[in-house]
């Protein structure tokens, strides 16, 4: 992937050299730092605002509310870590901030997941069944309010902040429905 980005770059500069556009590429290469400053600085400020979020939740128990709302759904996907209700409850936090768009606030509550699973893992090397399932809830979740997009499209002054919010509800069902249908069929058929 690295080649790939820098044939694109190199094309782009020779591209911008033959044809006289210098100043473009002066402009670019300037503005670029400003330009990425911009575009990160309000994800690092939601992620830390819901990171700290997520630790007020868990002190005040809501994971542990969350772990039991969400238990019959979670013993079903991961029967391997049905009893490890820390784990389950951080699965369940992972479904909760995904639900809510937030990604990247996701990421820790999902990294402490994995590292449950792998307690239970045998074979350090081979991810097990739920560290896959999760991995399929994770990637395709189920988004209902997509907050990371509306803040990037608000930062970046667009006419209609939650237009694609149905689109995007309907999607992300879809693409979770047809990962944990396969995801189920290949636990049940795929060793045979």
């Amino acid at each position: 992937m690295d080649i790939i980005w820098l044939f694109m770059i190199a094309l782009a500069l020779i591209f911008g050299l033959v044809s006289g556009k210098v100043d473009l590429i002066n402009q670019v290469v300037i503005n670029i730092g400003k330009d990425t400053f911009d575009f990160v600085l309000p994800l690092i400020c939601m992620t830390c605002f819901w990171n700290g979020m997520l630790n007020v939740a868990k002190e005040a128990g809501l994971l542990k509310k969350l772990e039991r709302l969400f238990s019959p759904l979670l013993r079903w996907l991961f029967p391997d870590i049905k009893e490890d209700k820390e784990t389950l409850g951080y699965i369940a936090a992972n479904i909760t901030v995904n639900l809510f768009g937030l990604g990247s606030a996701a990421t820790p509550v999902g990294l402490k997941a994995m590292n449950g699973m792998q307690k239970h893992n045998p074979d350090p090397k081979t991810a097990t069944r739920s560290m896959v399932t999760f991995l399929v809830l994770n990637t395709a979740g189920v988004t209902v309010l997509s907050t990371t997009l509306i803040a990037l499209r608000a930062s970046f002054h667009s006419q209609d902040v939650t237009g694609f919010m149905p689109f995007a509800i309907l999607s992300t069902f879809f693409a979770s429905f047809v990962g944990l249908t396969i995801d189920r069929w290949w636990n049940h058929h795929g060793d045979r």
